[in-house]
């Protein structure tokens, strides 16, 4: 009976470490393709140059597609989740994405290198990064659930489209969310 009993609860442990690696890779996966983003982002950032390509080329025709490709990633990464589960990932997902980006134009954008002193302050900048962490953390995690929504119903081929639109649409409007961040003169002028 003693071995009964133990031969009932010994797949239990094992089942709930299969749930956990099923969230850990389902978390993983967008991070993956968010952090290569960034990654070949930061590499072409300090070469200048890659190839033929200049930075700004090597964004728009690497970069960004890796980054619109995200959505898709988590849509295959999240299929087999329950609702719960996806909800409880795309927040997991949303909340790092968004801190980090946060971190990472704060640190880009409230210390700049002036002679003469910054015209804000970093404090000034922590409300703008928070706006701009918010949209990209928030909508990564929106057009992901999105994204999932649409290959449980539509198929791939439509998943891809809404993925890579909604990717795409949410790098404008990061770009537009860091406006007030990046508006206006970041030096002082010389004393005259």
């Amino acid at each position: 009976m003693r071995l009964t009993a133990r031969t009932e609860t010994e797949p239990a442990p094992q089942a709930a470490r299969t749930h956990a690696v099923r969230l850990g890779l389902a978390v993983a996966g967008p991070l993956a393709a968010v952090a290569l983003a960034y990654g070949l982002w930061w590499i072409s950032d300090r070469l200048l140059y890659i190839g033929p390509l200049d930075r700004a080329t090597f964004a728009w025709l690497i970069v960004v597609p890796v980054w619109a490709l995200t959505p898709v990633v988590a849509a295959y990464a999240w299929r087999p989740l329950s609702r719960r589960e996806t909800i409880l990932t795309a927040a997991v997902v949303g909340m790092l994405v968004s801190g980090v980006a946060a971190l990472l134009f704060w640190t880009a954008t409230a210390h700049p290198a002036c002679e003469f002193g910054a015209v804000r302050t970093p404090a000034d900048l922590v409300l703008p990064s928070l706006l701009v962490g918010v949209v990209l953390g928030g909508g990564l995690a929106v057009i992901c659930v999105a994204t999932l929504a649409t290959l449980r119903r539509a198929g791939r081929w439509a998943a891809v489209v809404v993925g890579v639109g909604s990717g795409v649409g949410l790098v404008f409007l990061a770009v537009l969310a860091a406006l007030p961040g990046l508006m206006g003169p970041g030096c002082q002028r010389p004393p005259v």
